[in-house]
């Protein structure tokens, strides 16, 4: 690593390098070894500074650093020539006393005019380089959009069954039972837990934490981190495991065995973004994972399709680069979500171009991220497909505060960072700040917080749901919220219950299935076994029961007005969309044998 950060300090460095061999052409009377010795300070300096700041590495930034390494040269090499020159004027009035004032003054052999030349050629590089960055920062604009590879839809996420599509706690709960269970850790006095990501791990969705370092003497002592947590992400009654798999390396280690500072160092053309995230393969190895990336020109600007990942051994110090896409299996956040979080952000605010974003350009289709998440500062949160795949979602609104309602959401492939914005023209729903307000409500004696709303599509109707945790941070509810008539909020402690409670909910209140993929609706068949028929006020929901079959299948009389005639021994077709460990479930195109097709 050593190596890697001389090669770096000679990056920056240049502009010292490049002024101080011209000073010394310039002054061909000075003291070369002076200057000599005055450049290997600078990079010496340097080097410490790089060190410590580990500053960006793009391009605007090593040009920058290295005009104001130039700017100091010129000071420190014009302080140091007065100096040399003053103490040879000294030397000679004293071998030759005449009397007369000692002149301190450059004399009149030297250029003081060339070298205020080349200081003002270092500062109008500066000025040149401000201006270039802006205006290119501008120009450019259209260009990074479209290296988003984003798509648009209408319809959200379906969500069948929690079992298929894991719905997971809020955090917080995972982080509180962990610290409980700390003292497991041997010399846990010496260690504090840090940041929690969501990933899978053979197959099971779970949260990772890491143990970190409580300070430069527990790592000077201990010289390993003894292993990390992990827990079910998904299920309330699971508890953590500690991990006894040693990190040489980590974000809060010293020197060279700093992960972060060991990545930054390794690949000296890209800048990082974001924090290291902590992943695990299927094996329990531990790794530190980083995104990487090259600047837009001089712009500071990225490359949204164009990520790379540094993925380090936690153990080895092996440090290896790949394409984001090609990242190894078990990384499931190739591009951790600050990179995510700054693609919402360009893409929620450029879409029309650079000038329609301010006031004067009417802020045309202008969406600005909400800020209930739980990564990157609270603006995503990570939701596991039923494929398995990583995504990050954030809504969007408008910005005004005396609107709730949500301009659309977005889903970023972690590996892929495909963007795929989700958008009902037809429907109005609220953000996540309304669902948030409504499920903080439902019991308002105890001060429940409500975290991490996600958003999914539950028998055709848009549906928020919430976790509930109470002021201990002790998972208590999940709330289900129509995310059009917010009439509609149930609450359970399970997932999947909750889920069989909404859908009754929407059945009973006549919500209708429009959204709903047909392509995901199963045709089914049976024999009616046993049947009620519910009245609630204006709506009569008729609810059945199939011979061995142990889901409740309903349906409203205001969508199938001759559902009420169904009785026990009927033979009924219909359409639904029912996994294996669903209880509940609404239904379309019912057809009962006798009386002829209902819809």
């Amino acid at each position: 690593m050593i190596v890697d950060f001389v090669v770096l300090t000679g990056l920056f460095g240049i502009g010292i390098i490049v002024v101080n061999l011209l000073i010394a052409l310039m002054e061909k009377n000075s003291s070369k070894k002076g200057l000599v010795g005055l450049t290997v300070f600078e990079l010496l300096f340097m080097g410490i500074f790089l060190y410590l700041a580990l500053p960006s590495k793009n391009l605007s930034s090593l040009l920058w650093y290295n005009l104001w390494g130039a700017f100091a040269a010129i000071l420190l090499a014009g302080g140091l020539l007065t100096l040399v020159k003053t103490g040879r004027k000294i030397r000679q009035k004293t071998l030759n006393v005449t009397g007369k004032r000692v002149d301190v003054s450059f004399d009149k052999k030297t250029s003081p005019v060339q070298l205020g030349k080349l200081f003002g050629s270092v500062v109008a590089l500066m000025v040149i380089l401000f201006a270039v960055s802006k205006i290119s920062a501008i120009t450019s604009i259209d260009e990074v959009y479209s290296s988003i590879h984003a798509k648009t839809e209408e319809k959200a996420e379906v969500l069948t069954s929690t079992k298929e599509t894991p719905i997971a706690i809020a955090p917080d709960m995972a982080k509180r039972k962990m610290l409980q269970k700390f003292s497991v850790i041997p010399n846990s006095n010496m260690f504090t837990l840090d940041g929690i990501t969501a990933q899978t791990i053979n197959g099971e969705y779970v949260y990772v934490a890491t143990v970190e370092y409580n300070g430069f003497f527990k790592w000077l002592k201990l010289g390993e981190v003894p292993g990390y947590f992990k827990i079910s992400a998904t299920d309330i009654n699971a508890q953590p495991e500690f991990v006894k798999e040693p990190l040489k390396y980590t974000p809060s280690a010293f020197f060279n065995q700093d992960a972060g500072r060991k990545i930054y160092a390794a690949f000296p053309g890209y800048a990082s973004y974001g924090k290291i995230n902590l992943e695990i393969d299927d094996k329990g190895i531990p790794y530190y994972i980083q995104t990487l990336y090259k600047e837009y020109g001089v712009t500071g600007l990225m490359h949204y399709d164009n990520f790379k990942t540094a993925v380090l051994n936690a153990q080895t110090g092996a440090v290896k680069l790949y394409d984001s896409k090609k990242a190894p299996a078990f990384v499931d956040a190739p591009i951790t979500s600050a990179a995510a979080n700054s693609m919402n952000e360009f893409f929620g605010r450029y879409g029309q171009g650079w000038w329609n974003q301010f006031i004067f350009g009417a802020k045309k289709d202008v969406k600005v991220p909400t800020d209930n998440g739980i990564y990157a500062a609270g603006q995503i949160t990570p939701m596991l497909s039923k494929e398995g795949q990583l995504n990050y979602f954030t809504d969007f609104t408008s910005g005004d505060d005396d609107q709730d309602s949500a301009l659309g959401y977005s889903l970023i492939n972690a590996r892929s960072g495909q963007l795929t914005y989700y958008r009902d023209l037809e429907v109005g729903i609220m953000d996540s700040d309304g669902a948030i307000s409504i499920a903080a409500k439902i019991y308002p004696e105890k001060k429940w917080d409500a975290q991490m709303p996600v958003l999914y599509n539950i028998d055709g109707v848009p549906t928020w749901i919430v976790s509930l945790m109470d002021t201990k941070g002790i998972f208590k509810k999940y709330v289900y919220i129509n995310a059009v008539d917010n009439d509609i909020v149930v609450d359970a402690e399970n997932a999947q219950s909750a889920l069989d409670a909404y859908r009754i909910e929407l059945a009973t209140k006549g919500s209708n299935n429009s959204s709903t993929d047909a392509d995901s609706l199963a045709e089914k068949s049976g024999i009616v076994q046993r049947v009620v028929v519910l009245a609630n006020g204006s709506n009569t929901v008729v609810s059945f029961m199939l011979k061995d079959d142990k889901t409740v299948y309903s349906v409203n009389s205001n969508n199938s007005p001759y559902a009420i005639f169904i009785k026990e021994g009927d033979k009924v077709t219909f359409k639904a969309n029912v996994t294996a460990d669903q209880t509940a479930a609404s239904i379309q195109d019912l057809t009962v044998a006798g009386i002829g097709e209902i819809k």
